[in-house]
């Protein structure tokens, strides 16, 4: 009988160990993924400008259609991080700072969400593997990533503070301080800290209705005035950046502006691509309502207002993951502890030794799988990041620098960056920047040019003396329309110059290059090299 007990004891080791390798082995293969952000360029061209001349850049001198304009740089702090980081060990450290962050901060909210029980931690493990892909979103190698550790670190200070550790709550106002300079999502950070304020104290002047509700009294009595102060003193601390309260304001107003041509803006449509998102949504919506566990009013108003923006846009499909992870793991595991004595057949199929071989094996063969794909095609440099030809016009790009096309270029939005880079004597018409920089009128014309309705007065095409857009942009047959002509062309980028435009190194008569999809095949590594705009007695 012992030697059973203790064999059923190996087999359930080995079988968790095997379920969490697979796990660790998945969420690697996805937060390892080293494909280049499009901002990316020139988040490390920014930083490292400040860093070269130890000033912050306020007005504009990087494009053509916006230069001598404000610019608010929202995203400085890290800017900084991502400029140094290059500056000391190129793309290979951008990669690891990303997967090191990403370690952190899921890590961090897997600890927080676990708790002490074996069957909580094991169901926090479940519900990562469950999340991987949505959460995975918000890791490239840009600002974001810098939020999302902010998150969770706002969650696990208000957990202790709102549970009865007062001194925690002087955490917050640093957090804010140095969040608001690091990136704009401060503001959603800043939304749950009210919202988590809000919960509390009502918990607290209503305890009855709290209790009728379902939820768990506050475990502390201090009342609404120390929450209140709490929030007041977070809220002057985001007046501690370059613009003070003007970026606050700058950011609510961003949000109301229409981004058509950035997908995660749009909303998270119940696709096959979103089906883990909303079986997780829907699993820990159920786990809520029926949980036996106590249930804190704050927590499950916060992970709401989670879960209603990432429906509405993709972009915060991370934040309800992290958040979902710290907060739903206890309630999760008691539904399933509910279910399993609902179906003891089942259990007693799953506990059998055959089926635990069964699934122990596919479990490790799952674990060899995501480790094998993190270093296999179409990575072909794993361990830095990497810049897919199909996506980012590096054929086109070389065409321009080989044949000396420079001047004011007319960028696709999402190029513009890259452009900057590779090419410093190329003032770009429009980048990642958004409307950091560019006035509302020149936005919208870069919408209408790319989606081939008109070319608008505020452009001032006339101005320009090269092009670079998509090969299917409809902008393209504008511009060729109102006497530009194709000078190369690929199937991801076209190059346009005007006809009366002359480049010494075109050929005349003019006749197009048409490059084939070997222009667009394979990958190739970030460049570890600083890009010139960013040295002193290089800026334009």
């Amino acid at each position: 009988m012992n030697e059973a007990a203790a064999d059923s004891g190996r087999s359930r080791r080995l079988l968790g160990g095997a379920f969490l390798a697979a796990v660790v082995a998945f969420a690697w293969l996805r937060f390892s993924d080293n494909v280049v952000d499009n901002d990316l360029w020139g988040h490390v061209l920014y930083g490292q400008r400040v860093l070269a001349t130890g000033t912050l850049e306020r007005t504009d001198s990087l494009s053509w259609t916006a230069a001598g304009r404000p610019w608010i740089n929202h995203e400085t702090g890290a800017e900084l991080a991502l400029g140094l980081v290059h500056r000391i060990a190129g793309g290979p450290g951008l990669w690891l700072l990303m997967v090191a962050l990403a370690a952190v901060t899921v890590g961090w909210a897997v600890r927080n969400g676990a708790g002490r029980e074996p069957a909580s931690r094991w169901v926090a493990v479940g519900l990562l593997g469950a999340s991987v892909n949505f959460i995975a979103l918000g890791y490239a190698a840009r600002p974001q990533m810098f939020t999302l550790l902010a998150l969770v670190a706002l969650l696990a200070i208000l957990r202790r503070f709102l549970g009865g550790r007062l001194s925690w709550g002087t955490a917050l106002p640093p957090l804010f301080a140095v969040w608001v300079n690091f990136h704009g999502g401060f503001l959603a950070g800043f939304a749950a800290l009210v919202i988590a304020g809000l919960a509390e104290s009502a918990s607290l002047i209503f305890p009855s209705l709290t209790l009728t509700l379902g939820f768990a009294p506050p475990p502390w009595r201090p009342g609404w005035v120390r929450i209140a102060s709490g929030i007041a003193v977070s809220a002057l601390a985001l007046a501690l950046n370059p613009w003070g309260f003007g970026l606050v304001q700058w950011t609510i107003q961003s949000l109301a502006l229409p981004r058509p041509q950035i997908s995660e803006w749009l909303p998270t449509l119940p696709t096959f691509g979103n089906a883990p998102f909303y079986l997780v949504l829907f699993a820990s919506l159920a786990a809520w309502v029926s949980s036996r566990r106590a249930r804190r009013l704050w927590e499950a108003a916060v992970l709401a207002s989670f879960a209603v923006i990432s429906c509405l846009h993709q972009r915060h499909l991370p934040l309800f993951g992290l958040a979902n992870l710290m907060f739903t793991p206890p309630h999760l595991a008691d539904a399933l502890d509910r279910l399993a004595a609902r179906l003891p057949n089942l259990c007693r199929l799953a506990a059998s030794r055959r089926a635990q071989l069964a699934l122990m094996a596919a479990l490790v063969v799952a674990a060899g799988a995501s480790l094998d794909l993190s270093v296999s095609p179409p990575r072909r440099h794993p361990f830095t990041l990497e810049v897919p030809k199909d996506t980012y016009p590096v054929a086109a790009i070389a065409f321009l620098r080989a044949h000396r096309l420079t001047g004011n270029t007319l960028t696709f939005f999402d190029w513009g960056q890259e452009v900057l880079w590779e090419l410093p004597a190329n003032p770009v018409s429009f980048d990642g920047r958004l409307d950091t920089v560019y006035p509302l009128d020149v936005m919208q014309a870069h919408w209408d040019l790319y989606a081939g309705r008109r070319l608008d007065a505020a452009l001032r095409v006339d101005r320009a003396t090269v092009a670079l857009l998509p090969t299917d942009s409809g902008g393209v047959g504008l511009l060729e329309h109102a006497g530009w002509r194709t000078v190369y062309r690929d199937p991801l980028g076209t190059v346009l110059v005007p006809l009366a435009a002359t480049f010494p190194r075109l050929a005349v008569p003019p006749q197009p290059v048409v490059a084939g999809p070997e222009a667009v095949a394979g990958r190739e590594p970030f460049p570890d090299t600083p890009p010139a705009l960013a040295l002193p007695g290089r800026n334009r």
